[in-house]
């Protein structure tokens, strides 16, 4: 490896230390993936940007987010329901979230509310028991559009059956900027314990962002277009353009997927620096 490569490759290292294991993979995008100069200073200063969350880190954020439930919902905690984000029967980081937060709320002494752990389950399990102020949790909100989509579902259960008398909020570990102001701008109340930016659009002039953007969309030209019939999330879904990685987690797929699709444009297997399963692309 030239000596100027190898330099590059450690100032990365320098910043963002977790991936001193990653030093291959890290190699291959910029050397193998990146057409030019100006490619791979993009994916390094994206890199640079990641908000990297630690096994500890994001235990001191459950516990935030668990003191935040507490104090807020303290004098309505028998009518307090909390709901992992997910609609489905498949496993996702919201339903990990709502899990962790048990033994957290039960040490604070928070024990006469509701938790479940599939939020589409809200409206019923509120109405029979009388949990009508509703917390749906999550790990990550990337545009947003998912959050918007299952609220509006929850509140027309409750118009449909003339049930007027609840509150609906949202609570998360991490957030984009864009995402939060989505979900506010819906008329959703939201708080998230860490808020980031859109990797390109929020830290460049307008035409600047639009240039690197498209140099971006070359470099994703390495990738496989769509995996079982579901298209590659150019800048991430909903061009989320997020840089964010939680330490033994599921690479949400609102971060740039030069980092984590799993596939070449010839169907091969890529070198990733982060893991998302292939099911949930």
């Amino acid at each position: 490896m030239k000596k100027e490569h190898l330099n590059f490759v450690l100032d990365i290292l320098r910043n963002q230390p977790w991936l001193g294991e990653k030093t291959e993979e890290l190699k291959h995008i910029l050397y193998s993936e990146c057409p030019c100069d100006a490619s791979r200073n993009l994916v390094s200063e994206l890199v640079n940007r990641f908000l990297y969350i630690s096994r500890e880190k994001n235990y001191e954020l459950l516990t935030s987010l668990a003191q935040e439930i507490v104090s807020e919902y303290s004098t309505r905690e028998k009518t307090t329901l909390i709901a992992a984000l997910g609609v489905s029967s498949g496993v996702d980081s919201s339903q990990y979230v709502a899990y962790s937060l048990k033994p957290l709320l039960a040490q604070k002494k928070f024990r006469d509310h509701i938790l479940i752990n599939d939020s589409s389950a809200a409206y019923r399990k509120g109405k029979a028991t009388g949990h009508n102020q509703i917390v749906l949790v999550d790990e990550f909100v990337g545009s947003g559009q998912t959050v918007i989509s299952q609220v509006k579902s929850i509140r027309a259960q409750f118009k449909g059956n003339s049930e007027s008398d609840h509150t609906i909020s949202v609570k998360v570990l991490v957030s984009t900027e864009a995402g939060i102001k989505n979900v506010v701008d819906a008329g959703i109340p939201i708080t998230a314990q860490k808020i980031i930016k859109k990797g390109i659009d929020d830290y460049y002039p307008s035409k600047d962002a639009t240039n690197l953007k498209d140099l971006m969309r070359t470099i994703e030209g390495n990738l496989s277009k769509d995996y079982n019939g579901r298209a590659m999330p150019s800048l991430g879904y909903n061009e989320a353009q997020a840089t964010y990685y939680r330490q033994d987690g599921n690479t949400p797929n609102s971060v740039f997927p030069i980092f984590w699709w799993a596939f070449d444009k010839n169907g091969l297997d890529r070198s990733v620096l982060i893991i998302r399963a292939m099911g949930d692309a």
